[in-house]
């Protein structure tokens, strides 16, 4: 779960962000502990999320603007720059279109849903295979945040080794900022972490970010910011798509 991008932030996020690790997801646990509990109804609860089948949202502005759309359930989704590519998961397969070189990044299957990640937490965190701690009050960052550690189980996705913590104000809840590993490309990368600050919207009755920033994380503190995504017309729909919106167009490149 996770991947997506466009060729100005291939360099600097390609190696500082994780990848998918289910594409359809199980029955959600339950049995999570309090503080994450909390985060969730702050966020918009976890009914509410389970109620939602497709989440859209356009990530950029201009002749780059990602415009995305994610089956909740299934995972499948599409990616689509006009004029230049579609790279989309038709439950099976990542896929490019119109031909390999119409996108510009190192990895379809790496980049396919890596946004859809970020957007989408800390529900997804909610999938099978997760495990969920309590670290506990910490000052970090000038203040107190409530720690939240994640962690997967062996061979859960295509990268089981990464790691992430979720840093949350205690005062409401809500998610203020995450670090995390990326591991696609080199396993021994699991405790080199990096950190995104969030900015929350209401979507639908559910969080979403309006903008995230990237950063390098160096000795418990945010380093070097590197990068801004920002995100409008993002909505969460009970409506589906029809199975062929996610389909594998003729003459496509499969990413294996």
């Amino acid at each position: 779960m996770k991947k997506a991008l466009t060729l100005s932030f291939i360099i600097f996020l390609g190696f500082s962000c994780g990848t998918e690790q289910s594409s359809k997801p199980e029955k959600p646990k339950t049995n999570f502990p309090e503080v994450f509990e909390k985060v969730l109804d702050a966020h918009g609860g976890q009914a509410t999320w389970d109620a939602m089948n497709t989440l859209s949202y356009t990530r950029g502005n201009a002749a780059n603007a990602e415009k995305h759309t994610i089956d909740l359930k299934t995972r499948k989704s599409l990616i689509e720059v006009e004029n230049k590519y579609q790279l989309g998961f038709n439950g099976t397969d990542v896929w490019v279109g119109p031909h390999r070189d119409s996108f510009p990044g190192k990895s379809p299957r790496f980049m396919h849903n890596l946004h859809f990640y970020f957007v989408a937490i800390p529900f997804v965190f909610t999938d099978p295979g997760i495990n969920i701690k309590d670290g506990g009050i910490v000052e970090i960052e000038g203040g107190k945040r409530h720690l939240i550690n994640i962690s997967f189980e062996a061979n859960v996705g295509d990268t089981p080794e990464d790691k992430y913590n979720m840093y949350i104000d205690p005062a409401t809840n809500k998610i203020d900022f995450i670090t995390y590993s990326v591991t696609y490309f080199d396993k021994s990368r699991a405790n080199q972490l990096y950190a995104l600050q969030y900015d929350w919207i209401d979507a639908n009755g559910l969080l979403a970010p309006a903008a995230y920033k990237g950063y390098k994380w160096e000795k418990e503190a945010f380093g070097e910011q590197r990068y801004e995504s920002v995100f409008s017309n993002v909505s969460y729909k009970k409506e589906k798509q029809p199975d062929h919106f996610y389909a594998v167009p003729a003459g496509a490149f499969i990413d294996k």
